[in-house]
């Protein structure tokens, strides 16, 4: 199947704007980091003379709101997603932000439509792996202080329930053990591991931090669990185009029989990476 097709499906997973809330609640309640991965990227971050500033891969406002009281008192805010139901839950963000908000849903592209250094800030939450090729026109717009902030995940999120999701599917002859699923190849075209790489030619300077982080589900918590597989399994099985939901259903039998037997927590990885990139090398011998 081609990776367009398989784009669109993954993109399916954040359409159920309730869904979506529900499971970022589950993550946060059964994280072992219990810090907020907003204000560590932002921590030590001088932001105040921001006034015109972009959330890619905006969502409902998730990095925005932590810019309350940050940025400059005129500051505008443009959150851009492809999910044109997001629009009213990202402009209450900014409301509870006190930040003036704009938002569009003509996707990632539109920074390429942008002026060259008129952009003070850029954010961006768990999205750069379905739009990497915008890094360079996030540098050319930044002004030459201007700052990109990005949060990724590393290569092995969530991969104990890809591994568990392919070796089903491997046993019931539907996939083969060592084809990737697609939250694999999405993650890894811009990731904990290759970020600095791909970010390295479009900014001079870039600061790491790791943000190291499990989700435990206790023998207690099978509810949790389903809920939280059952909002991810496009991730898992938008290769597979016949009998979805028979495959779905199998999947979490499988998996609440492997959990019940077990006795024992079951651990999910959630290991992120903070890149913050200053001085855009855009037009200044950027390769």
């Amino acid at each position: 199947m081609r990776n367009d097709n398989n784009k669109s499906k993954v993109v399916d997973v954040f359409i159920d704007v309730d869904a979506h809330r529900f499971t970022a609640d589950i993550i946060k309640r059964h994280s072992t980091n219990r810090n907020d991965i907003r204000k560590v990227a932002l921590d030590g971050l001088n932001v105040k003379g921001c006034k015109n500033i972009l959330e890619l891969g905006c969502g409902f406002g998730f990095f925005t709101e932590a810019l309350k009281g940050k940025v400059h008192p005129d500051a505008v805010v443009t959150g851009v997603d492809i999910i044109r139901d997001y629009e009213p839950l990202f402009l209450e963000a900014c409301e509870r932000a006190g930040i003036k908000g704009n938002f569009t849903s003509l996707g990632a592209s539109v920074v390429k439509d942008l002026k060259d250094r008129s952009v003070d800030l850029v954010i961006c939450s768990y999205s750069l792996y379905f739009f990497p090729e915008v890094v360079p026109d996030i540098s050319r717009v930044l002004k030459s202080d201007g700052l990109l902030v990005a949060t990724v995940h590393d290569r092995e999120n969530m991969n104990e329930l890809a591994s568990f999701a392919r070796d089903v599917l491997a046993s019931s002859g539907m996939l083969k053990r060592d084809e990737k699923l697609p939250i694999e190849t999405f993650v890894s075209s811009f990731s904990s591991e290759n970020g600095h790489e791909i970010l390295s030619p479009w900014f001079q300077d870039i600061q790491v931090t790791d943000y190291l982080n499990k989700l435990v589900f206790k023998p207690g918590d099978i509810y949790s669990l389903m809920e939280y597989f059952r909002f991810k399994c496009p991730f898992l099985l938008s290769r597979v185009t016949d009998k979805v939901e028979t495959i779905f259903d199998l999947l979490e039998v499988h998996l609440q029989k492997s959990f019940t037997e077990s006795r024992s927590n079951f651990t999910i990885s959630k290991d992120d990476t903070i890149f913050v990139c200053s001085n855009p090398l855009f037009g200044k011998g950027a390769q």
